[in-house]
């Protein structure tokens, strides 16, 4: 099965859009926007079109890129003060700004994204009521095709902390015997062959092929990099002829993790 990550998201959608009717106001999303990005901004106009559609109110916030990095933490220390209200800092930042920094600079009450170290302290254990982002999304579709992680041997490639290291933390705590690997990892096939569930966010493109896999594998594929002018996963496509669920890049996670955005604040401003 090949997972429509448009469909999944316009799903989520409409029980956003629900509940958002049902509370006496809607709560806020303020997106931090620090210098000229042609690609951030066309990041920030899908969100946008998707609160539109929700009736989330977007507060836009910017900075030019000659501002001050005092000035950003300033901003966020008297936004944490307010109640029923998102924050994202859209990335990446110009390289003159201290990312960690800012992206700390969030209260976790506050970070739709799960970015700052304190909510990624929370996430792993346990205590966070919200789930990153792409995490969310692979909950998501597994939850809908009613798959159990639970006993399954589960390989994550890449480390990161925007795909792998939460989804080892995720794993895990769900019951999977998950294991991590990355470009030092010396016999990647071995891994491969022997998983039940992959999950990926390297980078790297179609570092994973048909003939590293077994027949029946599920596959999320949240790796992106850009390969002959055109955006690709970490996963030949071809491998979608083997595995019992696949994502495909682009189409697979990313629509769904721009939905997750909304469902986090709605769950942080309950």
């Amino acid at each position: 099965m090949i997972i429509d990550g448009k469909a999944v998201a316009e799903k989520l959608k409409g029980a956003i859009r629900v509940e958002v009717r049902r509370r006496e106001s809607p709560p806020t999303l303020c997106t931090i926007m620090i210098g000229e990005n042609p690609v951030s901004e066309q990041f920030l106009s899908i969100k946008k079109k998707f609160a539109a559609e929700v009736g989330i109110p977007v507060r836009d916030v910017r900075f030019p890129s000659s501002a001050a990095e005092e000035k950003i933490i300033a901003k966020l220390a008297e936004l944490s003060k307010e109640k029923q209200i998102g924050v994202i800092v859209q990335l990446p930042l110009p390289p003159s700004f201290d990312a960690e920094r800012i992206l700390n600079a969030v209260s976790p009450a506050q970070d739709v994204d799960v970015l700052s170290n304190d909510s990624v302290r929370q996430f792993e254990a346990g205590t966070l009521s919200a789930l990153p982002t792409v995490i969310a999304a692979f909950d998501a579709i597994l939850t809908e095709q009613r798959i159990m992680l639970s006993g399954k041997k589960a390989l994550v490639i890449g480390r990161g902390k925007l795909v792998g290291a939460p989804a080892a933390v995720w794993l895990r705590r769900a019951g999977a015997v998950a294991t991590v690997a990355d470009s030092t990892t010396s016999d990647l096939m071995a891994l491969t062959k022997d998983a039940d569930i992959i999950i990926l966010g390297a980078g790297a493109p179609w570092i994973l092929t048909p003939d590293m896999i077994k027949e029946g594998v599920i596959i999320l594929d949240a790796g992106t990099s850009e390969q002959g002018g055109k955006v690709v996963g970490d996963v030949d496509p071809a491998c979608a002829e083997k595995a019992s669920l696949f994502t495909p890049t682009p189409g697979g996670i990313g629509p769904i993790t721009v939905a997750m955005v909304f469902k986090n604040l709605l769950t942080l401003t309950r």
